[in-house]
């Protein structure tokens, strides 16, 4: 009876062992809250064009100006997305779950041309039609955005400026 009644506690033990071996393996089981936030989380975006910011946007306060001539197209633009230090959170921090998004306030305007050679964080403004629009830049993390300048509805937002061509 001994050895009934002892099998029958090492079964239970490793049993209960097995469980909180399985319970306590993972402590942050993906899709958690956790997860969202072990990554650098964005406080402004530069706009660079040929080594020189155009645009800066930091803590609800935009600086610098993106023009166009109209039918033109500018050369490539880069996103670098700043930390609350204003320092650059470089893109491999930024993994395949990311991506930029925007929205015009006037497409007849100007458009946002992103080829795939350019890259995910970089794009071309073209000029169509002489005139003012603004623009939202939107870093989306799967379904939502984890950093976004002002609306184009809103004052602070991003302005473009389509100039017309001069004869």
């Amino acid at each position: 009876m001994k050895s009934v009644t002892t099998i029958f506690h090492t079964i239970i033990l490793l049993t209960v062992a097995s469980l909180l071996a399985m319970l306590t393996a993972c402590s942050n089981p993906a899709g958690s809250d956790e997860d969202h936030e072990e990554h650098t989380e964005p406080f402004g975006l530069e706009l660079v064009l040929n080594g020189q910011t155009m645009i800066e946007y930091f803590e609800g306060e935009i600086s610098g100006q993106i023009q166009v001539t109209e039918g033109e197209e500018t050369a490539l633009i880069s996103v670098h997305f700043l930390n609350d230090e204003r320092e650059e959170i470089h893109a491999e921090d930024l993994d395949d779950e990311y991506r930029l998004e925007w929205t015009i306030e006037n497409e007849n305007i100007f458009e946002i041309e992103q080829h795939d050679e350019d890259g995910r964080w970089s794009f071309h403004i073209h000029g169509k039609t002489a005139g003012t629009s603004r623009v939202q830049f939107r870093l989306m993390h799967g379904d939502h955005a984890d950093f976004e300048t002002p609306a184009v509805n809103q004052d602070g937002a991003i302005t473009v400026t389509v100039q017309p061509v001069q004869s």
